[in-house]
């Protein structure tokens, strides 16, 4: 998929992102501020909060799909990752401020009872969400956009503190005050579990954390499936924004020349790189492969 394609199908997912997300903090806001409910408004802030962290996807990812340079010759794809990290720690703060206001509200006993329009607004917020994660986290994966799939998780934790708000408007109509700033404080616990988890993620991808699991198996079985490499003997994995960039080293037999050694190192590269998209690159360091002889002289 090609630089600007990818980034209209991101930019699609953020604007309706947006617009969705500023009529529902709208709608929970007007209901907080008609009932005094503090969960509604921790929820309308966080959907506000939403609409801040897309605008940071958007640039991201415009930065992003601009080609190599001099000056950065892998790309700007790590600035998906930079901009993921800029909304975990937008989200951990928003998390720490609102649990703070719920829980003066517990100690000063300042406690509302939301009306049955703020039950609507809400179960409106969860549906809402919900179809907001989905639709992001798919296209998300669909362009490997590491900052559009943080988005989507803070989509995801929006819907979850969403029925966190709920509970605690129930248990506020039936009788129990305490559980609306309660429920914020469930809210705020949502908001910095997500918010740290993208941080971590995101620091992973900054510090060009090795990739495990099927993808580095299906590089590794590309390249013992090339005739003349006897062994495969490392593979390093980092991502660099949709991309994998892939570093290994495999042994030839030691009797090549140079150039037979060169032509099959490129034909592991072409291999690797038809057999998965997402690779951008790979670099091959070819070493010679040890015969019964050789073996028998090292242990000597």
């Amino acid at each position: 998929m090609d630089e600007n394609t990818r980034y209209k199908m991101g930019r699609r997912v953020s604007w309706l992102t947006i617009i969705g997300n500023l009529m529902l903090a709208t709608g929970k806001a007007a209901a907080g501020l008609l009932y005094g409910s503090s969960v509604l408004m921790a929820d309308a802030v966080h959907s506000l909060s939403d609409v801040a962290t897309t605008v940071v996807v958007l640039f991201a990812m415009r930065i992003s799909k601009e080609p190599p340079d001099a000056e950065h010759p892998y790309g700007h794809g790590r600035a998906e990752s930079i901009a993921a990290k800029v909304l975990a720690v937008t989200l951990v703060l928003m998390g720490l401020s609102i649990a703070g206001t719920a829980v003066q509200q517990m100690f000063t006993a300042s406690f509302a009872v939301p009306g049955q329009l703020a039950l609507w607004v809400v179960v409106v917020s969860i549906a809402a969400k919900e179809a907001m994660y989905r639709y992001s986290i798919a296209v998300g994966k669909r362009i490997n956009s590491s900052v559009l799939i943080a988005d989507a998780m803070e989509h995801r934790s929006d819907a979850l503190s969403s029925v966190a708000a709920l509970i605690g408007i129930v248990g506020a109509r039936v009788g129990y005050p305490i559980c609306d700033p309660l429920a914020a404080v469930v809210v705020s616990i949502f908001i910095i579990k997500m918010g740290v988890g993208i941080f971590l993620e995101s620091s992973n991808e900054l510090m060009d954390a090795q990739v495990h699991g099927e993808l580095a198996a299906e590089v590794e079985k590309c390249a013992s499936s090339v005739p003349g490499v006897e062994h495969v003997d490392e593979v390093r994995i980092r991502k660099y924004g949709q991309y994998h960039f892939v570093d290994m080293k495999l042994s030839v037999d030691k009797d090549l020349t140079v150039w037979e050694g060169h032509d099959i190192a490129s034909q592991v590269k072409t291999k690797v790189q038809s057999a998965v998209p997402s690779v951008g690159d790979v670099f091959v360091h070819v070493d010679p492969y040890p015969d019964g002889r050789d073996l028998a002289d090292s242990d000597s």
